[in-house]
């Protein structure tokens, strides 16, 4: 800076280079021991500090400040540093002449802040991304699996009124197997209608479910995957209703979903003693729903692809369940994650806001 300018012409160049650039500086006089200008971006960020604020008024606002001695001419020091309890704001000082200081100030909450707002802008683009994808798939399946699920329900209704009308008697275990046969189409059947509507829509049925009644349906319908693979299944649920509110039949595919493939996982490298258990656990206005295995477990590998399309460490899996799991249970503001166990196996963890007994969600 030309020290033979008057200051106010000094600080208007100086203050357009600045201002240029959006930082948050301010000169002040070591004579006077004074601030006399400030750029727009140190006015935003430190409204209090205006043109003629005393110097100890700014070195009580910055802590840390005083130890740089700004008005001593002979121990000035050049450079940057890091103040604040939480260190957090960023302070370069110059020497512009022998008469002033300049200051710039960054503080690096709002770095933090712009952070966070990139990485949700990443997320909700991710998210559209799955969206997209799910709709994407569910077209594709629905059309291909419709006929094929019509005409399976459609022989087994009709094998079962002509077993009935020839008055043909069926052993108990017959009966329930063909029961059980009509009941697994129909939910595939409703799966791919939910999954159709919602590619049109994008956006789930908001009615008022009852997460343990769910969780026991959800069960039943695997009851003869458990008898299979010999799993022994632990339901911890509150004999109370918990209710959300979301899709009843995305919430149930995703649940249906997270339990296969627990009993792969049992499949894969079985325990002795294979075990499932579904457990709501409560958390300050969220319930959170924990599906827990002692199978195989997950690789780092693996569990570095666990959410990724099209990315299955099953030899025969297509990689989009867990995908399409997330997708649901982020349209209900839930959040789905996994865990390792300590002794063996894993946990996936389905966290939803609950609705309270007034009806709101918490």
């Amino acid at each position: 800076m030309n020290a033979t300018l008057p200051m106010a012409e000094c600080a208007d160049a100086l203050g357009a280079g600045l201002a240029a650039f959006g930082d948050a500086a301010a000169l002040f006089d070591c004579r006077a021991r004074r601030l006399v200008w400030t750029s727009a971006a140190w006015r935003r960020l430190l409204p209090s500090l205006a043109e003629g604020t005393a110097l100890h008024a700014l070195e009580q606002a910055l802590p840390g400040l005083s130890s740089l001695r700004l008005a001593d001419a002979a121990g000035i020091r050049e450079g940057r540093w890091r103040f604040g309890d939480a260190q957090q704001w960023d302070v370069e000082l110059a020497s512009p002449d022998a008469g002033h200081r300049l200051l710039r100030v960054t503080d690096r909450r709002e770095q933090g802040r712009a952070l966070q707002r990139q990485l949700d802008d990443r997320e909700r683009l991710l998210f559209t991304s799955r969206v997209i994808s799910v709709g994407e798939m569910a077209t594709t399946l629905a059309h291909e699996l419709n006929q094929p699920i019509g005409a399976a329900a459609n022989l087994l209704r009709g094998l079962r009124s002509r077993l009935k009308r020839a008055a043909a008697r069926l052993r108990d275990e017959e009966a329930t197997a063909l029961d059980r046969a009509i009941d697994q189409v129909m939910f595939a059947a409703r799966v791919i209608s939910r999954i159709r509507e919602f590619t049109h829509s994008h956006q789930p049925r908001h009615a008022r479910v009852d997460l343990v009644a769910l969780l026991r349906s959800s069960a039943a319908l695997l009851d003869w995957d458990l008898q299979r693979s010999g799993a022994k299944l632990t339901l911890e649920l509150p004999d109370a209703g918990v209710h959300v509110r979301g899709d009843e039949v995305m919430l149930q595919q995703v649940v249906v979903n997270l339990m296969r493939n627990a009993l792969d996982a049992l499949r894969a490298d079985p325990p002795p003693e294979p075990r499932l258990a579904l457990r709501l656990v409560s958390h300050h206005g969220e319930i959170e729903l924990q599906v827990r295995d002692n199978g195989c477990g997950l690789s780092d590998e693996a569990q570095a692809r666990l959410f990724v399309p099209f990315a299955s460490s099953k030899p025969s899996g297509m990689g989009i369940g867990l995908s399409i799991c997330r997708s649901f249970v982020e349209l209900h503001q839930g959040r789905l994650w996994f865990s390792r166990n300590a002794d063996r196996g894993a946990t996936f963890h389905l966290s939803l806001p609950v609705i309270t007994t007034s009806g709101t969600e918490s």
